[in-house]
C-alpha cells in the first residue's frame, strides 16, 4: 500500500511542478525518498539496467544509445532532462513506474553523476555500465580525477558488466579486479594524434608499479595509447576500436563496418564507438546498430549552426571547469577552413554550486588560439577581465583581442570588428543569450 501512495505522490508532484513552470525532475524523486527511503528496492527493474558515466559525454553517448534501441522495437525509459543524481533517478523511475510497482520498459537507461554512484547504485544495481572518461572537471566539487576514479570504482557492483574507454588510463584501472564482465573500447591514431607530451597528464604512472607510462600517441590529454615499461599495465587491443578515422569527412569504421559520424569532432568518434560496444553486447546486431548511426537525422547536441549578416556562426557547447572540454572544441576550430573568430566568457562556472573558482581556465591551452587562421578573439561575460589576462599570458596579440563588457554590445562588435566565421564556445546561460541575440539580429 504504502509503494503506491508514494509512486502515486510522485507522479503528482512531478506534473505540478511542470504545470507550475518548473522542470519536475528531481523534486518527485526527492519527496519519495524522504518518505519511504527504500522505496526504489520496492520497484521490480527490466532486464537491461544500463548506466553511462565520465567526466564528459555522457548525456552525448546516453542519448545516442537511446536512440539505437528505440529504433529497435525497445522500450526505453532514460532520463532525458539530464537530472542524474539520486533524486533524479528516483523521479525517473517512479514517473515510469506502475502503481503495483514495476518499471514499464524493456531498458531503464541513466546517465549517471559520478559523484552520487554509491547513492545509487545502492538502492539498485545496474547490469551494464558505460565509463566515458575521468579527467579533471569541477574542482571545487571534484578537487581531483583519482578522486572520481575511486567514486566510481567503488561504487560498481561485483556483476555488472562494465564497458571502459581503455584510451584512457584511470578508467582501464576499472578493470583491476573487477569481478563482472570487462568490454574495451577505444580509437586509433589519427591527424589529431600527436606525438609531443603534454602539460596536463592526469594518469602519468602505471597503478601496479608506479612507474611513468610510456605513450607513443596522446589523442588529448592523458587519453591516447600508452604502456608501462614494465609491462605491468597497457591500452592493449580494445574489444571495439574506431579505425580509418576522418574526421573531416566524419567517417569512422568499427569491425570492418563503416559509420557516419553526427559531427566532425574527435569526441563524437569516441562516443559512437562507446556506444556500439555497449549494444553490441546487449544483443542488438550490427546491421540494426548500424541503421541507427548512420542516419543522418542523427545530430550532437554540442553543435548548432546559425546564419549572422550572412556570416556562419557556430555553437559549440563547451562544457566549463573541464580543460578538455575545452581543448577539443578549440582543436575542432583550429581545423576548420577559412578566417575565424571565437567568443569566449561565462558568467557563472556552474549550476550546481556558487564558488566561482576559475583556475580551471589556466589549465586550458588557450595558445592554441595564436593560430594564424583566428583573427578575432572575443571576451565577454562577469569574467571577461580574467579571461583576458589568460589571453595576456597565453600571448595572444592584443590586436585579436575584443572585450564587450555588455552583451547588448556584442552584435555590433562582431559585425564591426571582426572578420570570418564565428565560434561561441559558451555553456548553459551564455549560450542562452547568445542564441538570442541571433534570433533578434536575423529578425531585423
Amino acid at each position: 500500500m504504502w509503494r503506491a501512495i508514494v509512486i502515486l505522490g510522485c507522479k503528482v508532484t512531478n506534473k505540478l511542478s511542470k504545470l507550475t513552470g518548473h522542470g519536475g525532475s528531481t523534486i518527485g524523486g526527492r519527496i519519495a525518498l524522504k518518505v519511504y527511503k527504500n522505496i526504489l528496492k520496492k520497484i521490480k527493474l527490466p532486464k537491461y539496467v544500463i548506466g553511462i558515466t565520465g567526466s564528459s559525454g555522457k548525456s552525448s553517448s546516453t542519448e545516442l544509445v537511446y536512440n539505437i534501441l528505440t529504433k529497435n522495437n525497445m522500450k526505453v525509459v532514460y532520463n532525458k532532462e539530464g537530472s542524474n543524481t539520486i533524486t533524479g533517478i528516483a523521479s525517473l523511475i517512479l514517473n515510469n513506474s506502475s502503481l503495483t510497482g514495476k518499471l514499464k520498459a524493456d531498458v531503464l537507461l541513466m546517465e549517471l553523476d559520478e559523484q552520487f554512484l554509491k547513492y545509487i547504485f545502492k538502492e539498485i544495481k545496474p547490469t551494464h555500465l558505460m565509463i566515458t572518461n575521468i579527467t579533471r572537471d569541477q574542482p571545487p566539487r571534484n578537487s581531483h580525477p583519482i578522486k572520481i576514479f575511486k567514486a566510481i570504482k567503488n561504487a560498481i557492483p561485483d556483476k555488472t558488466h562494465i564497458i571502459i574507454n581503455v584510451d584512457d588510463p584511470l578508467v582501464n584501472r576499472m578493470r583491476i579486479n573487477h569481478k563482472g564482465g570487462v568490454t574495451t573500447y577505444g580509437i586509433d591514431k589519427n591527424d589529431y594524434s600527436m606525438k609531443i607530451n603534454l602539460n596536463n597528464l592526469d594518469a602519468a604512472y602505471c597503478p601496479i608499479c608506479n612507474s611513468k607510462l610510456e605513450y607513443d600517441f596522446y589523442h588529448y590529454g592523458h587519453i591516447g595509447s600508452y604502456h608501462c615499461p614494465k609491462y605491468h599495465f597497457n591500452r592493449g587491443n580494445p574489444d571495439f576500436e574506431a579505425k580509418d578515422i576522418d574526421i573531416d569527412n566524419k567517417t569512422i569504421t568499427i569491425n570492418e563496418n563503416k559509420i557516419n559520424l553526427p559531427s566532425d569532432f574527435l569526441y563524437t568518434a569516441y562516443f559512437v564507438t562507446g556506444c556500439y560496444a555497449l549494444c553490441k553486447i546487449i544483443g542488438i546486431d550490427d546491421k540494426d546498430i548500424l541503421k541507427v548511426l548512420n542516419d543522418e537525422n542523427i545530430k550532437t547536441k554540442r553543435l548548432e549552426i546559425y546564419n549572422f549578416h550572412n556570416r556562419k556562426w557556430q555553437l559549440l557547447v563547451s562544457k566549463n571547469e573541464n580543460n578538455l572540454s575545452y581543448k577539443q572544441s578549440l582543436d575542432y576550430i583550429r581545423h576548420q577552413k577559412g578566417d575565424k573568430t571565437i567568443v569566449l566568457g561565462f558568467d557563472n562556472s556552474s549550476r550546481r554550486y556558487k564558488e566561482n573558482d576559475i583556475s580551471w581556465i589556466w589549465d586550458i591551452d588557450f595558445e592554441i588560439l595564436n593560430d594564424s587562421s583566428i583573427k578575432n578573439v572575443v571576451l565577454i561575460g562577469r569574467f571577461c577581465y580574467d579571461m583576458l589576462l589568460r589571453m595576456e599570458y597565453a600571448g595572444i596579440n592584443s590586436d585579436k583581442l575584443i572585450l564587450v563588457e555588455n552583451m547588448s554590445d556584442l552584435a555590433s562588435a562582431i559585425k564591426d570588428k571582426t572578420t570570418g566565421d564565428i565560434y561561441s564556445m559558451n555553456c548553459f546561460d551564455k549560450e542562452i543569450e547568445i542564441k538570442k541575440i541571433i534570433k533578434e539580429e536575423n529578425n531585423d
